[in-house]
């Protein structure tokens, strides 16, 4: 009996050191490493998942984006053909940027020449209403439009008293003018559109006009009872010394409608008169061939008012 206890006690100790050799513990870190690796090559395939995922969700995006894009690219050009067709449509009033149009119409301007504007030259005078009248031809691009135009203007006055500063009271003579100028002038006028249809203008315009018609002037004196009186109430002298009285001397040639000779014949009425004026207005455009405008200005004749109706062409 102890002889088989002793044996068993030897085998099953036998059996321990066999468990704890380095084969054994070698075999267990292998298990053990396989663990691991199995543990780690789940990681990856999980972190693979997590990164795939990602990927797709941020082409999912790039898609989306690129997508709202051309979205926003089509409506853009949708509504750029739809200003394009109502540009190009049988009525519209709408002016595309880079196009050029051409006008072709009529204005009248009313010129108001002041009597303060006279009194820079001499005494007397009076204010004096300018008709003028004209075709015109404009071409626009952008907003900025040149208008050119040959029209007439009448600078008839009335008898006037009129004389030099510095001259005594017996100097005064009276002025009739029957004077006409044809201007050739250009217009350069920006616009602020406030809408298709209605637009502000400013800008400017030069040019000159040529002076024809008669001057007249005659020495002037007091009606009978009047003594010096006021020189609007004066009457044309017949002839010198007639009536008597000092008024109707021998100082020139001034009498029975005496003309006024031009600068080229050493007298004082102009050959060529300039336009200078800065002005402003409105532009009405409520169809695609008609054009309006009232304009405001001041220049070297003085204020002005004038209305102009074009077609585009």
């Amino acid at each position: 009996m102890l002889g088989r206890f002793n044996l068993l006690r030897m085998a099953a100790l036998f059996g321990g050191l066999t468990l704890l050799s380095p084969a054994a513990l070698a075999q267990g870190d292998d298990d053990e490493g396989e663990g691991e690796a199995a543990d780690s090559e789940a990681s990856d395939e999980e972190d693979s998942g997590t990164d795939e995922g990602s990927d797709e969700a941020k082409e999912a995006q790039d898609e989306e984006q690129a997508k709202g894009d051309e979205d926003k690219k089509k409506e853009w050009s949708q509504e750029q053909d739809q200003a394009v067709d109502e540009a190009l449509s049988a009525d519209s009033p709408v002016e595309l940027p880079g196009e050029t149009y051409y006008l072709v119409g009529l204005r009248y301007r009313g010129i108001i020449v002041p009597k303060f504007m006279m009194n820079l030259f001499g005494d007397g005078g009076r204010t004096v209403y300018v008709d003028g009248i004209g075709p015109e031809f404009g071409i626009r691009k952008d907003g900025f439009e040149y208008l050119f135009s040959l029209w007439w203007a009448d600078y008839s006055m009335e008898p006037t008293p009129f004389k030099a500063s510095e001259d005594p009271a017996e100097a005064w003579e009276l002025v009739e003018s029957k004077i006409s100028v044809i201007y050739l002038t250009a217009d350069f006028m920006w616009s602020h559109d406030f809408s298709p249809e209605f637009a502000l203008n400013y800008g400017m315009g030069a040019g000159f006009g040529i002076v024809f018609g008669p001057l007249i002037r005659e020495q002037a004196y007091p009606p009978a009872g009047v003594g010096r009186g006021e020189p609007y109430d004066y009457e044309p002298c017949i002839a010198v010394n007639n009536p008597p009285g000092g008024y109707c001397d021998n100082d020139n040639d001034h009498y029975d409608g005496y003309e006024e000779p031009s600068w080229s014949g050493g007298g004082s009425k102009p050959v060529i008169f300039p336009w200078m004026a800065l002005q402003t207005g409105f532009r009405v455009k409520p169809h695609r061939n008609f054009v309006g405008r009232v304009d405001l200005g001041f220049g070297l004749s003085g204020f002005y008012f004038g209305v102009g109706l074009d077609y585009g062409i």
